[in-house]
């Protein structure tokens, strides 16, 4: 069997496909291109193709078609739909694989980190000492024969201690928007900080959320008692804008905005409003509605918003969590097993994959 492999694989999963269930590898990682492959590139490449591995090239049905021999997709996204046609590949009988919950770990990771770099103006510092706002002439310590007698920038007014001095999570009220894998994850890191935890997620209940330490509340309640609000869940047509100018009106003067999930959940123009007119205390975004941020954005000119360019799941285990799962998967099929996570599970009806089918 043949495989193209354009997502992101390690040596380790890599080897399993070639060595371990006697694949032909066509190796080429979005990593060590510039742009994702276009249709006609995919069309050739696709070629005698039994099984391709994608990250993030759009596979439609007009590219299913012309990969005559095209018996699997596995793509290393948590929601392949977001580049693969899902009804085309059942239509066609091609079961779509997928790594749920691939970057659920990474992702918490990235909040946990994005809430301490706002609150505690962690990445504002960074930004004022790296443009030379608070840098001047130095003075040694004291202790080493300088004539420092305490802290170096001082403590009064105008001071970076008294000027960037933020909350301290103890005792806050954390309110995590979706409850899934990510939602879960941040729970369990965010409990070590002594928080109260509010969640909302329609698709999860009481006693599951209680488990992870958290309230269930509607998502006006949420807005109401919440010092921090992280966003963690998808687009859906009942996601979309549900986080616009009445929810921010909610949230308290001294609150916290973090978005991780994806920038169509919310308003971001009823977002900078809120922070121009310091409704909100500050706000952390790694999505936006928009991608890349155009220069000159007026996110970027707020000295009260973190923000990061779409990589929180950028972990380097992710890369080996999803390639893992996809050839635990490729391997289950093989071998006439049911899949863990395909896509379109009736496209498994009476599949057989192999050279002959």
């Amino acid at each position: 069997m043949k495989a193209l492999v354009t997502a992101n694989f390690d040596d380790a999963n890599l080897n399993r496909l070639q060595d371990d269930l006697g694949m032909v590898i066509d190796y080429r990682p979005i990593k060590e291109r510039s742009e994702r492959l276009s249709q006609s590139e995919l069309e050739v490449l696709l070629e005698d193709v039994d099984v391709f591995v994608v990250g993030y090239e759009g596979v439609s049905a007009e590219v299913m078609d012309t990969a005559e021999n095209l018996q699997v997709i596995a793509c290393s996204r948590g929601g392949p739909e977001a580049n693969v046609d899902i009804d085309a590949a059942t239509d066609r009988g091609i079961p779509v694989l997928y790594a749920p919950e691939r970057n659920a770990v990474s992702v918490a990771d990235f909040t946990v980190g994005m809430i301490l770099a706002s609150t505690r103006n962690i990445a504002r510092s960074h930004h004022l000492l790296h443009t030379q706002t608070y840098t001047g002439e130095p003075v040694a310590d004291a202790a080493g024969g300088g004539e420092r007698e305490d802290v170096t920038w001082g403590i009064a007014k105008g001071s970076p201690y008294a000027e960037l001095a933020g909350p301290e999570l103890e005792g806050k009220t954390l309110g995590i928007v979706g409850m899934g894998a990510i939602g879960q994850n941040v729970a369990q890191r965010a409990d070590g900080f002594g928080v109260e935890m509010l969640g909302v997620d329609p698709f999860v209940d009481t006693e599951a959320m209680a488990e992870h330490g958290v309230t269930k509340v509607k998502l006006d309640e949420l807005c109401e008692r919440s010092d921090i609000v992280t966003v963690h869940c998808p687009v859906t047509e009942a996601t979309r804008n549900l986080i616009g100018e009445a929810e921010f009106d909610l949230m308290p003067q001294n609150a916290y905005f973090v978005n991780i999930a994806r920038g169509a959940i919310i308003e971001q123009d009823a977002l900078v409003d809120a922070l121009r007119n310091d409704q909100l205390a500050g706000a952390a975004l790694d999505v936006y509605d928009r991608e890349p941020l155009p220069d000159g954005h007026p996110l970027l000119e707020l000295p009260n918003v973190v923000t990061t360019p779409h990589i929180a799941g950028a972990a380097h285990e992710v890369v080996n969590r999803h390639a893992a799962m996809l050839t635990d998967d490729i391997a289950a099929l093989l071998a006439g097993r049911e899949p863990e996570h395909v896509a379109n599970e009736e496209a498994l009806a009476g599949l057989t994959v192999g050279d002959e089918t």
